[in-house]
């Protein structure tokens, strides 16, 4: 299944998955993992060889002592049919800048703080969620992979429509730039109220001052 991409925006968010049927899944999610964690560009775990870090279990985000242990049991769900849905959130390095995503702490918080919303959209609730994660510090594309699944899934998912990882952007974009568009849209209404003020009066002053250009 492609990744379901939006056009260029603030923040782009794009999911997929492999179909949880097909026989070579649970290897290739395996593989999946290593290569987030592990590529060149992937921030490594201070002290590690490794960027993978994540929450298997509820508490604080987890830097996993070797990548492997959260690649096995992505493997072994995934021979259960478990969906192990990825996704990619990016930003230009001038935004991610701005968002103080300037090392790997602060990545991790951020897709601690949001990954909420990856899950509610997907159907999976808090309790059931695990998930596991890679920064990259790409030049020119900073962005951290994700890979999210519900433990307790019973029904394979084959397809997941297009719309979601869309609703997923919208609402990322509404709780990443939370404070920016308060001030955008209370400008804007303040630009609204000062046209409603305008007068007739006023008006005729700007219609002749035209035509006297």
């Amino acid at each position: 299944m492609p990744y379901k991409e939006v056009p260029v925006s603030i923040l782009i968010y794009k999911q997929r998955h492999r179909h949880p049927n097909y026989k070579k899944t649970p290897k290739g999610n395996y593989a999946h993992i290593g290569y987030i964690a592990t590529r060149p560009g992937a921030v490594k775990n201070e002290g590690m060889r490794h960027g993978l870090f994540g929450k298997l279990e509820p508490g604080a985000v987890k830097e996993f002592d070797t990548w492997q242990e959260a690649a096995r049991l992505v493997r072994e769900l995934s021979y259960r049919r478990v969906n192990m849905y990825r996704g990619i959130i990016s930003f230009s390095p001038e935004t991610a800048a701005e968002l103080g995503l300037s090392d790997h702490k602060a990545w991790e918080d951020y897709i601690d703080r949001h990954i909420l919303t990856l899950a509610k959209f997907n159907g999976i609730r808090v309790q059931d969620l695990q998930w596991v994660a890679a920064h990259h510090n790409e030049k020119g594309h900073p962005h951290i992979h994700v890979v999210f699944w519900n433990k307790h899934q019973r029904t394979m998912v084959p397809f997941v429509h297009p719309s979601i990882p869309d609703k997923i952007r919208k609402q990322l974009i509404r709780d990443t730039f939370a404070e920016r568009i308060k001030e955008y849209c209370e400008a804007k209404q303040r630009a609204k109220e000062h046209l409603s003020a305008i007068t007739d009066e006023m008006i005729d002053e700007f219609e002749k001052y035209m035509e006297h250009l």
